[in-house]
């Protein structure tokens, strides 16, 4: 069953980047949500610079592939809508393109209860110029409401910060239910992404914010999702 989720959201996770003069700026991670070209990804990543956001398409998952590739072509990306208060951006593609996607692509966070099983999808060390895409396996260790905002998906594993931004899929069903942000730690504002080692103590959970956000951007640009 992993497996063929696995091969389902293999071609539409895509490195997140910015251009920099001759080079490129790993962000983290997108994920293609609709046919015509559009992207989810956390929009802590972008950190309010819109400008020079591309994707990158790694080499086959289902080979055994390079860690470092020597060439990349880098696609430009429009930023259509950005969220920061429930950390979900939405991106497209600049030129048209041809995509197929999976039909029922989006699912529901009430469909996913504690225990569930999950899988999140991205590029852990991409930081580190390796730019293979990894699948984690973990469970739903808790459902979480910030503040009376932000619904949030606890999961029982530490997901790299080149994870954020990729997509959470349900075990069951094979469908997107949240967007990877990182490390979870609660606090006096209810929760937060941790970018380095925190001086009072590790935790092995990680956090995603629900699909919802995602899906509310889609039906204000006129698309049904089923």
């Amino acid at each position: 069953m992993h497996r063929n989720i696995a091969q389902k959201f293999s071609g539409s996770c895509f490195l997140l980047v910015r251009k920099r003069e001759n080079n490129v700026l790993f962000l983290g991670t997108a994920f293609i949500i609709h046919e015509e070209g559009y992207l989810l990804t956390a929009s802590h990543l972008l950190e309010e610079n819109y400008e020079g956001i591309m994707a990158v398409r790694p080499s086959d998952p289902d080979d055994f592939s390079p860690l470092s590739l020597e060439m990349v072509h880098a696609m430009p990306l429009d930023t259509v809508k950005v969220d920061h208060e429930n950390n979900t951006a939405l991106l497209r593609f600049s030129g048209k393109m041809a995509i197929e996607t999976p039909d029922h692509l989006i699912g529901s966070s009430d469909s996913v209860m504690p225990g569930s099983s999950v899988l999140g999808f991205g590029f852990p060390f991409g930081h580190r110029d390796l730019h293979n895409m990894a699948v984690q396996s973990c469970i739903i260790g808790s459902k979480v409401k910030l503040k009376e905002r932000t619904n949030l998906f606890l999961v029982d594993t530490a997901i790299h910060a080149g994870m954020a931004g990729g997509p959470l899929v349900s075990g069951d069903d094979g469908r997107v239910v949240g967007i990877l942000v990182g490390r979870f730690l609660p606090h006096d504002e209810g929760g937060d992404f941790i970018r380095g080692n925190h001086p009072d103590f590790e935790t092995s959970f990680s956090y995603a914010v629900s699909i919802e956000y995602g899906r509310a951007m889609l039906e204000e640009l006129g698309f049904g999702i089923i």
